[in-house]
């Protein structure tokens, strides 16, 4: 089937904002308790890739089970960007920073260029998709893929992490930001350390849990990463478009990686905003109503939505094929594995992590843990009968227009209601973001039950 029936200008313009407010949602919640992380990234890439698939139609590969491949290599490029946002004011370590590290006589406040923090900005959005980007690239095109072609990008994507993490990355920093390894190294010394940033490195090898411990190592450790997840998203890239030689899956992951890098750090001048401009030197900007963490993860996420739609929109139709990588694949093997990806690692996780994460601070948390897994048993139970246990009985546009609703609503009340009094968002309901997911949730659920019926998925 080809990639989608034509649409008028003012359609496409829909799709795109539905896409920018559906991806802003997702990503502010991905920042919340109860998603965050990795597991917050398993939960956007499903969304937001149902919503691909109700806008630009069925296809050969599409399946419920390649809905959680998609969706799972998501969680392979989530890096930690914790110390990384306030570098945009030019300030890399205020006063505050140094309150847990007594022996320290340097300068209270460290200095870094603010093209510098844009140049990490960069590396950290276009490092935080890759995978998620080609494999949607991949569904639409006419690449058919075999075993070897995973294998080798999945071997390039994680043997050239390790080698920029031992090598180029501190190469990248020296350059760029040597203030960050000078402060790291002033850490060390307080601890007696005398090697340099790069050789504890790799004496440390990735192990931020152990850096946190030093004045500075936790932002080095956060920096190397950045630009060692740049540096595999591009070998990725190059990787897919000319050694499996997939034109579409390739020009999508740059889409995407292109579009996070712009959006992550545009949306960062609400930290140079909020923590009062160049070297910080002002007040807060903003008033209660922004909250600059959280208005930055609901754009960044909007921005970057609007624009992968936009280009899953522009794709020509490509010939439609079954991938050999799953064709070869004993049945038996494939319905488990469909399975499993799709009802189980999908809608399982997605319904029953939220709810158990959301009540760690009570001790009935249990209790609304079991109702939770009885619930998404129940949900799956119903499914399968209907549908069949790998989907087969229906078409993916069908799967994917029923369960996109559920889930943003089942999200939004989870987001806004569910947990100890810590959790629940009712109570910022004057803040911004909260007003903006509100919005998000409506229109997107609206938009759902008027076009269940008059989408055409021929």
């Amino acid at each position: 089937m080809t990639i989608k029936k034509t649409y008028s200008t003012p359609q496409k313009l829909l799709f795109i904002l539905l896409g920018a407010l559906l991806m802003g949602m997702l990503w502010r919640i991905r920042g919340t308790h109860g998603w965050g992380s990795s597991w917050g990234l398993l939960n956007a890439g499903f969304l937001f890739t149902m919503f691909i698939v109700i806008i630009c139609g069925e296809r050969k590969k599409l399946s419920i089970g390649w809905l959680g491949i998609v969706s799972l290599v998501f969680m392979l490029t989530v890096p930690a960007w914790g110390t990384l946002l306030g570098q945009i004011t030019g300030v890399l370590f205020d006063p505050t920073d140094f309150i847990d590290f007594p022996g320290y006589t340097g300068e209270t406040t460290v200095y870094c260029s603010v093209p510098s923090a844009i140049f990490i900005m960069l590396c950290l959005g276009f490092g935080l998709a890759s995978l998620f980007g080609i494999f949607l690239g991949a569904c639409y095109s006419g690449k058919q893929w075999k075993v070897k072609d995973y294998v080798i990008l999945l071997a390039a994507f994680f043997a050239t992490d390790l080698i920029a993490k031992a090598t180029v990355s501190h190469l990248i920093i020296a350059i760029v930001q040597p203030e960050a390894a000078e402060i790291f190294e002033e850490g060390l010394k307080l601890t007696g350390i005398e090697t340099g940033a790069w050789k504890t490195y790799l004496q440390h090898f990735d192990d931020t849990s152990w850096a946190k411990k030093l004045l500075g190592g936790r932002n080095y450790y956060a920096e190397v990463e950045m630009i060692s997840f740049a540096i595999k998203s591009v070998v990725s890239l190059i990787v897919t478009r000319f050694v499996i030689k997939d034109k579409v899956a390739a020009k999508t992951g740059l889409v995407v990686c292109s579009a996070f890098a712009f959006s992550i750090t545009i949306s960062d001048l609400f930290f140079y905003f909020g923590n009062g401009g160049y070297h910080m030197l002002n007040e807060n900007y903003f008033s209660d109503f922004i909250a600059p963490w959280s208005c930055w993860e609901y754009f960044t996420g909007f921005i970057a939505g609007g624009i992968i739609t936009a280009h899953m929109l522009s794709l020509k139709p490509e010939k439609d094929v079954y991938d050999k990588a799953f064709i070869n694949t004993p049945k038996m093997v494939s319905d488990t594995l469909n399975f499993l990806l799709g009802y189980v690692a999908l809608l399982g996780i997605s319904i029953v992590r939220p709810v158990l994460e959301r009540f760690d601070e009570v001790d009935y948390q249990a209790i609304v843990t079991v109702a939770a897994v009885i619930a998404a048993i129940a949900l799956v139970a119903v499914l399968t009968k209907k549908w069949g246990m790998t989907a087969q009985k229906t078409n993916m546009t069908t799967v994917c227009k029923t369960l996109l609703p559920i889930m943003v609503a089942f999200e939004f009340i989870v987001y806004m209601f569910v947990g100890c009094t810590t959790y629940p968002n009712y109570t910022a309901i004057n803040g911004l973001h909260t007003i903006l997911v509100i919005i998000s949730t409506a229109l997107l659920l609206i938009w759902s039950a008027l076009s269940y019926k008059r989408i055409n998925t021929k």
